[in-house]
């Protein structure tokens, strides 16, 4: 699955087997294929994914409220910081 995080400064895109996301509900484990969908993220969350590559998980901590849409073929994730 494609993600593509876009922030102020810089676009990024990874191959992911999985995100997670800590949204005012609760969080939300986002897999290939599933439903399409725009959430809210939480401001002073984690955002999670796992590059399929590798294996390698990353984590981005979200400073600010951010948005995510996910789509059949893969998601968007817009945050209002650089990746650190």
């Amino acid at each position: 699955m494609k993600l593509t995080i876009v922030s102020p400064q810089h676009e990024h895109e990874y191959t992911v087997r999985w995100i997670e996301a800590q949204t005012p509900m609760g969080a939300l484990i986002i897999q290939p294929d599933h439903a399409p969908i725009i959430m809210s993220l939480s401001a002073g969350s984690d955002f999670s994914f796992v590059l399929e590559s590798t294996d390698e998980k990353r984590v981005i901590h979200l400073e600010r409220p951010g948005f995510l849409e996910i789509t059949r073929k893969g998601a968007m994730a817009l945050i209002g910081q650089d990746e650190k």
